[in-house]
């Protein structure tokens, strides 16, 4: 049961001005680290909701932030959409989801948060920039790793592809190819930094370093690779791993003996698949933290036509059997859908 704000000072051991003051991010009142580090973690152990009907009837922040995301019932919108819940709830804050299915919701959406006096707004997979209003802007966080517009927090995918392509380089792989659905952004940025790693490594990354599926056909694609004489693969996801592995392994090419391989995004599955996949785990954690407290910035210096920050944070290797490294024993069945390092 969710308990009042009263009641959550005197569970903290403070002030109720102290609370609301952690709580709406105010300097209003000094409280130091500890004690406001233990206040965010009593309300999100309490459920604690803030009253926003009596905010807005005071004149106050309304503590509403506007989520605008993709329907996704699993993947790294799904979780990232999770993370930043659960730390804007910690802080007060309430949350509205909307999901947009199409470019032509978005005004819709945009009239529905202003009526609402959303405080602020964090766009997921987003395909345009978001534009508002001259005279009624609110402030507003990009946060995704499918923005096609821009992004102000993400994952550094170009050190992605270069922490593959660098270890697989490791295992005495000296001709990878980078596999990919498409050659989108994404894709791209993956691929440019295998490419700095073959660079590094004294190695020509020319053309053939990148492999597109066409219609999903894995006898061309095997073709492909026999062709190219790849004794490397970097996929651009953990799904299109998982295929991948399982077409190789039923056409007779050994993993990693043959053909080394990793996934990227670090899904839980590849601790299951007949050979773990080395995968790049992306820090979803860290992107929801860094985004909200960038909101949170803006909101409270009142931000609402900053440039796209462009913040890339760092993801991380999580080596398997499927690059060439020593399997490891498992007596664990996970429930968990992704990877936690």
């Amino acid at each position: 049961m969710a308990v009042t704000m009263r009641e959550l000072a005197k569970l903290a051991g403070v002030t109720r001005p102290a609370v609301s003051a952690v709580l709406n991010n105010s300097t209003s009142i000094r409280v130091s680290p500890k004690t406001r580090q233990k206040i965010l973690d009593l309300a999100a152990k309490t459920n604690f909701v803030p009253n926003l009907a009596a905010r807005q009837l005071k004149g106050q922040s309304s503590g509403l932030i506007g989520l605008i995301s993709v329907p996704s019932y699993m993947g790294l919108v799904a979780l990232l959409q999770a993370e930043l819940i659960t730390i804007l709830q910690a802080q007060g804050m309430e949350v509205l989801t909307v999901h947009m299915r199409t470019a032509a919701d978005l005004q819709k959406v945009l009239r529905d948060f202003r009526s609402r006096n959303v405080n602020g707004i964090i766009a997921l997979s987003t395909t345009t920039k978001i534009i508002q209003p001259d005279n009624d802007p609110i402030p507003l966080v990009y946060c995704s790793h499918t923005n096609q517009c821009g992004y102000d927090v993400g994952c550094d995918r170009r050190l992605g592809g270069y922490l593959a392509a660098r270890h697989l380089l490791e295992h005495g792989r000296t001709n990878p190819v980078f596999f990919g659905l498409d050659f989108g952004p994404s894709n791209r940025k993956k691929h440019e930094g295998m490419c700095r790693a073959l660079k590094e490594a004294g190695l020509n990354p020319g053309k053939n370093h990148f492999l597109i599926a066409e219609n999903g056909n894995f006898n061309g694609i095997l073709a492909q690779l026999k062709k190219r004489r790849a004794d490397a693969l970097i996929c651009c996801n953990d799904f299109a791993a998982a295929d991948m592995l399982k077409a190789l392994l039923q056409n007779g090419i050994k993993v990693p003996d043959d053909i080394a391989m990793t996934g990227f995004d670090g899904y839980a599955f590849c601790n299951f698949t007949p050979v773990t996949l080395a995968t790049v785990v992306q820090p979803i954690k860290e992107e929801a933290q860094c985004a909200a407290g960038l909101l949170m910035r803006r909101i409270k210096e009142k931000l609402t036509s900053e440039p796209f920050s462009n913040i890339n944070l760092p993801p991380v290797f999580k080596p398997g059997g499927s690059c060439g490294c020593p399997e490891v024993a498992r007596n664990v069945i996970s429930g968990d859908a992704f990877i936690h390092l």
